[in-house]
Protein backbone atom coordinates (compact mmCIF):
# COMPACT_ATOMS: atom_id res chain seq x y z
CA UNK A 1 0.00 0.00 0.00
CA UNK A 2 1.24 3.18 -0.64
CA UNK A 3 0.86 6.51 1.69
CA UNK A 4 -1.21 8.31 -0.40
CA UNK A 5 -3.65 5.28 -0.33
CA UNK A 6 -3.56 5.26 3.29
CA UNK A 7 -6.27 7.39 5.49
CA UNK A 8 -4.69 11.43 6.04
CA UNK A 9 -6.12 14.72 7.31
CA UNK A 10 -7.95 15.02 4.06
CA UNK A 11 -9.88 11.96 4.29
CA UNK A 12 -10.43 11.22 8.32
CA UNK A 13 -14.40 11.97 8.81
CA UNK A 14 -14.50 14.00 12.31
CA UNK A 15 -17.63 13.80 13.51
CA UNK A 16 -18.69 15.79 16.61
CA UNK A 17 -17.26 14.66 19.84
CA UNK A 18 -20.57 13.00 22.00
CA UNK A 19 -21.65 14.65 24.77
CA UNK A 20 -20.41 13.78 28.51
CA UNK A 21 -23.63 12.19 29.28
CA UNK A 22 -23.65 10.34 26.20
CA UNK A 23 -24.69 6.65 26.91
CA UNK A 24 -23.79 4.32 23.84
CA UNK A 25 -25.08 1.45 25.61
CA UNK A 26 -28.69 3.08 24.87
CA UNK A 27 -27.93 4.66 21.76
CA UNK A 28 -29.79 4.04 18.08
CA UNK A 29 -27.27 3.34 15.47
CA UNK A 30 -27.72 6.77 14.01
CA UNK A 31 -26.24 8.39 17.19
CA UNK A 32 -23.66 6.10 16.92
CA UNK A 33 -23.48 7.00 13.47
CA UNK A 34 -23.48 10.51 13.98
CA UNK A 35 -20.50 10.23 16.62
CA UNK A 36 -18.26 8.07 14.24
CA UNK A 37 -18.42 5.50 16.61
CA UNK A 38 -18.75 1.94 15.50
CA UNK A 39 -21.97 -0.06 15.83
CA UNK A 40 -22.53 -2.63 18.40
CA UNK A 41 -21.66 -6.03 17.26
CA UNK A 42 -24.61 -8.89 16.81
CA UNK A 43 -24.32 -10.38 19.90
CA UNK A 44 -25.91 -13.46 18.37
CA UNK A 45 -23.14 -13.57 15.63
CA UNK A 46 -20.26 -12.22 17.18
CA UNK A 47 -20.97 -13.13 21.27
CA UNK A 48 -17.10 -12.20 22.38
CA UNK A 49 -17.15 -8.90 20.12
CA UNK A 50 -20.12 -7.64 21.16
CA UNK A 51 -19.21 -8.21 24.52
CA UNK A 52 -15.95 -6.46 24.11
CA UNK A 53 -17.56 -3.23 22.68
CA UNK A 54 -19.95 -3.40 26.13
CA UNK A 55 -17.31 -3.43 28.06
CA UNK A 56 -15.39 -0.27 25.95
CA UNK A 57 -18.28 1.34 26.38
CA UNK A 58 -18.67 1.02 29.93
CA UNK A 59 -15.35 1.56 30.69
CA UNK A 60 -15.04 5.10 28.72
CA UNK A 61 -18.64 6.26 29.62
CA UNK A 62 -16.68 9.09 31.98
CA UNK A 63 -13.99 10.08 29.35
CA UNK A 64 -13.89 13.71 27.91
CA UNK A 65 -14.74 13.23 24.31
CA UNK A 66 -12.43 15.48 22.05
CA UNK A 67 -12.89 15.75 18.78
CA UNK A 68 -9.82 15.65 17.70
CA UNK A 69 -7.72 18.18 16.01
CA UNK A 70 -4.75 16.42 13.41
CA UNK A 71 -1.88 17.53 11.34
CA UNK A 72 -1.01 16.05 7.60
CA UNK A 73 0.87 13.11 8.09
CA UNK A 74 4.53 13.68 7.39
CA UNK A 75 6.76 11.52 4.87
CA UNK A 76 7.79 7.95 6.00
CA UNK A 77 4.86 7.14 7.76
CA UNK A 78 3.73 3.77 5.82
CA UNK A 79 4.05 1.08 8.14
CA UNK A 80 6.24 -2.13 7.12
CA UNK A 81 5.55 -5.44 5.42
CA UNK A 82 6.55 -7.25 8.65
CA UNK A 83 8.59 -6.38 11.69
CA UNK A 84 12.37 -5.48 11.27
CA UNK A 85 15.05 -6.55 14.10
CA UNK A 86 17.09 -3.35 13.13
CA UNK A 87 14.29 -1.47 13.96
CA UNK A 88 11.35 -2.92 16.64
CA UNK A 89 10.76 -4.87 19.28
CA UNK A 90 7.36 -6.47 20.03
CA UNK A 91 5.42 -8.98 18.53
CA UNK A 92 3.52 -9.64 15.22
CA UNK A 93 0.66 -12.24 14.11
CA UNK A 94 -0.58 -12.65 10.61
CA UNK A 95 -3.60 -14.56 9.38
CA UNK A 96 -4.85 -15.10 5.81
CA UNK A 97 -6.94 -12.80 2.99
CA UNK A 98 -9.69 -15.42 3.89
CA UNK A 99 -9.92 -14.75 7.87
CA UNK A 100 -8.47 -10.76 7.70
CA UNK A 101 -8.40 -9.02 11.35
CA UNK A 102 -11.67 -6.84 12.20
CA UNK A 103 -10.44 -5.86 15.79
CA UNK A 104 -7.94 -4.45 17.75
CA UNK A 105 -8.08 -3.87 21.58
CA UNK A 106 -5.10 -3.49 23.70
CA UNK A 107 -3.71 -1.23 26.43
CA UNK A 108 -0.01 -0.34 26.93
CA UNK A 109 1.90 2.51 29.06
CA UNK A 110 4.22 5.65 27.94
CA UNK A 111 7.70 4.99 29.11
CA UNK A 112 10.13 7.73 30.94
CA UNK A 113 13.31 7.60 28.29
CA UNK A 114 16.68 7.86 29.33
CA UNK A 115 19.02 9.50 26.36
CA UNK A 116 21.63 6.97 24.44
CA UNK A 117 24.80 9.06 23.02
CA UNK A 118 24.17 9.38 19.21
CA UNK A 119 25.22 10.91 16.23
CA UNK A 120 22.12 13.60 16.15
CA UNK A 121 22.22 14.64 19.51
CA UNK A 122 18.55 13.04 20.08
CA UNK A 123 16.94 9.74 20.67
CA UNK A 124 13.71 9.02 18.31
CA UNK A 125 11.05 6.09 19.86
CA UNK A 126 8.29 4.64 19.24
CA UNK A 127 5.47 2.63 20.77
CA UNK A 128 3.28 1.44 18.21
CA UNK A 129 -0.03 -0.72 17.52
CA UNK A 130 -1.12 -1.55 13.95
CA UNK A 131 -3.77 -3.63 12.16
CA UNK A 132 -2.80 -3.91 8.81
CA UNK A 133 -1.62 -1.42 6.39
CA UNK A 134 -5.01 0.06 7.34
CA UNK A 135 -4.70 1.92 10.82
CA UNK A 136 -1.82 2.31 13.56
CA UNK A 137 -1.25 4.25 16.65
CA UNK A 138 2.05 5.66 17.75
CA UNK A 139 3.71 7.61 20.44
CA UNK A 140 6.18 9.23 18.96
CA UNK A 141 8.64 10.67 20.99
CA UNK A 142 12.27 12.08 21.02
CA UNK A 143 14.81 12.89 24.18
CA UNK A 144 18.01 14.84 23.82
CA UNK A 145 21.25 14.71 25.71
CA UNK A 146 19.29 17.06 28.09
CA UNK A 147 17.05 14.25 29.31
CA UNK A 148 14.39 16.37 27.41
CA UNK A 149 11.22 14.63 26.18
CA UNK A 150 8.81 15.37 23.75
CA UNK A 151 5.89 13.03 22.93
CA UNK A 152 2.73 13.50 20.35
CA UNK A 153 0.13 10.73 19.65
CA UNK A 154 0.01 10.14 15.83
CA UNK A 155 -3.05 8.14 13.89
CA UNK A 156 -1.38 6.53 10.47
CA UNK A 157 1.46 9.18 10.88
CA UNK A 158 -0.98 11.95 11.57
CA UNK A 159 -0.32 13.86 14.94
CA UNK A 160 -3.29 14.57 17.06
CA UNK A 161 -2.81 17.80 18.68
CA UNK A 162 -5.24 18.04 21.61
CA UNK A 163 -4.43 14.50 22.85
CA UNK A 164 -1.80 15.12 25.28
CA UNK A 165 0.11 12.59 26.31
CA UNK A 166 3.31 12.25 28.53
CA UNK A 167 6.01 9.67 30.00
CA UNK A 168 3.96 7.52 32.29
CA UNK A 169 0.96 7.89 30.90
CA UNK A 170 -1.44 4.80 30.30
CA UNK A 171 -2.84 4.80 27.12
CA UNK A 172 -5.64 2.66 25.33
CA UNK A 173 -6.37 1.80 21.62
CA UNK A 174 -9.69 0.40 19.88
CA UNK A 175 -9.21 -0.39 16.18
CA UNK A 176 -12.19 -1.63 14.03
CA UNK A 177 -12.42 -2.50 9.90
CA UNK A 178 -15.44 -2.67 8.04
CA UNK A 179 -15.49 -4.12 4.70
CA UNK A 180 -18.67 -3.79 2.98
CA UNK A 181 -19.32 -4.84 -0.76
CA UNK A 182 -18.78 -0.85 -1.16
CA UNK A 183 -15.86 -0.12 0.51
CA UNK A 184 -14.13 -0.40 3.94
CA UNK A 185 -14.28 1.94 6.81
CA UNK A 186 -11.29 2.25 9.30
CA UNK A 187 -12.65 3.29 13.32
CA UNK A 188 -9.61 4.64 15.45
CA UNK A 189 -10.30 5.39 19.11
CA UNK A 190 -7.49 6.37 21.06
CA UNK A 191 -7.81 7.30 24.71
CA UNK A 192 -5.47 8.67 27.37
CA UNK A 193 -6.48 6.50 29.88
CA UNK A 194 -4.42 8.76 32.94
CA UNK A 195 -6.43 12.26 31.56
CA UNK A 196 -9.21 10.54 31.15
CA UNK A 197 -9.66 11.91 27.55
CA UNK A 198 -10.74 9.98 24.10
CA UNK A 199 -10.92 10.70 20.93
CA UNK A 200 -11.93 8.80 18.08
CA UNK A 201 -11.84 9.32 13.88
CA UNK A 202 -12.71 6.60 11.33
CA UNK A 203 -12.02 6.97 7.24
CA UNK A 204 -12.59 4.85 3.96
CA UNK A 205 -9.76 3.05 3.14
CA UNK A 206 -8.98 1.05 -0.02
CA UNK A 207 -10.82 -2.67 0.33
CA UNK A 208 -7.28 -5.03 1.21
CA UNK A 209 -7.42 -7.09 4.42
CA UNK A 210 -6.02 -6.83 7.05
CA UNK A 211 -3.53 -9.68 7.37
CA UNK A 212 -1.21 -9.20 10.73
CA UNK A 213 -0.90 -6.83 13.56
CA UNK A 214 2.02 -5.86 15.56
CA UNK A 215 2.44 -3.87 18.82
CA UNK A 216 5.65 -2.68 20.42
CA UNK A 217 8.08 -0.15 20.53
CA UNK A 218 10.80 1.14 17.84
CA UNK A 219 13.90 3.10 17.71
CA UNK A 220 12.37 5.07 14.50
CA UNK A 221 15.25 4.84 11.48
CA UNK A 222 15.67 7.86 10.03
CA UNK A 223 16.72 8.03 6.18
CA UNK A 224 16.66 4.34 6.10
CA UNK A 225 20.15 4.07 7.99
CA UNK A 226 20.10 2.58 11.36
CA UNK A 227 22.86 4.27 12.03
CA UNK A 228 21.80 7.33 12.50
CA UNK A 229 19.61 6.79 15.78
CA UNK A 230 20.41 5.38 18.90
CA UNK A 231 17.39 3.54 21.09
CA UNK A 232 17.20 5.38 24.25
CA UNK A 233 17.24 3.42 27.54
CA UNK A 234 13.48 2.47 27.96
CA UNK A 235 13.53 -0.11 30.79
CA UNK A 236 10.20 -1.75 31.09
CA UNK A 237 7.04 -1.14 28.15
CA UNK A 238 3.57 -3.19 29.16
CA UNK A 239 0.97 -3.88 26.31
CA UNK A 240 -1.45 -6.01 28.28
CA UNK A 241 -5.78 -6.48 27.69
CA UNK A 242 -4.83 -7.04 24.26
CA UNK A 243 -7.92 -8.72 22.37
CA UNK A 244 -7.93 -9.09 18.60
CA UNK A 245 -10.67 -10.74 16.24
CA UNK A 246 -10.44 -12.20 12.94
CA UNK A 247 -13.80 -12.70 10.46
CA UNK A 248 -13.73 -16.47 12.18
CA UNK A 249 -12.94 -15.62 16.16
CA UNK A 250 -10.19 -14.01 18.40
CA UNK A 251 -6.65 -14.82 18.20
CA UNK A 252 -3.66 -14.20 20.42
CA UNK A 253 -1.42 -11.67 19.51
CA UNK A 254 1.39 -13.33 21.89
CA UNK A 255 1.09 -16.92 19.88
CA UNK A 256 2.52 -14.89 17.25
CA UNK A 257 6.13 -13.49 16.40
CA UNK A 258 8.11 -12.28 18.83
CA UNK A 259 10.87 -9.77 17.20
CA UNK A 260 13.78 -9.23 19.27
CA UNK A 261 15.89 -6.01 18.37
CA UNK A 262 19.74 -6.00 17.81
CA UNK A 263 22.13 -3.42 16.67
CA UNK A 264 24.15 -4.00 13.43
CA UNK A 265 26.48 -6.57 14.80
CA UNK A 266 23.00 -8.41 16.03
CA UNK A 267 23.81 -8.09 20.03
CA UNK A 268 20.22 -7.55 21.65
CA UNK A 269 19.44 -4.27 23.03
CA UNK A 270 15.57 -4.62 23.24
CA UNK A 271 13.45 -8.13 24.13
CA UNK A 272 9.94 -9.14 24.10
CA UNK A 273 8.60 -10.72 26.56
CA UNK A 274 5.29 -12.97 26.80
CA UNK A 275 3.40 -12.71 29.90
CA UNK A 276 -0.08 -14.22 29.05
CA UNK A 277 -2.26 -14.75 26.10
CA UNK A 278 -3.27 -11.51 26.63
CA UNK A 279 0.08 -9.85 27.36
CA UNK A 280 3.68 -8.97 26.80
CA UNK A 281 6.52 -6.49 27.81
CA UNK A 282 9.48 -5.10 25.85
CA UNK A 283 12.61 -4.93 28.32
CA UNK A 284 15.50 -2.54 27.13
CA UNK A 285 18.95 -4.47 27.61
CA UNK A 286 20.56 -7.37 26.35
Amino acid sequence: MTERERPNKAVWRLSPAPPHDFAPLAATADELKKHGLPQRPDARVQPHLAALWDTCARRFHGFEHLSPEIKPAGPGTVSPASLSPVENCGYSLSSSNSQPFVALFIHWTVPHLIYSPGPLNENRFHTFVEIGFLADVHVEMTVDSAQQVTSVVTVNGSPVTNLPVVPGDAMSAVMCVNTQPGGSTVFIGVANETRGQTINLSAPTVNLPAVSIDAGVTKDLLQNNPTLNALPRFGVVYFDEISAYTTTGPRSLTAGTPVTMTDLHGITIASPYRLTDYAFKTVFGR
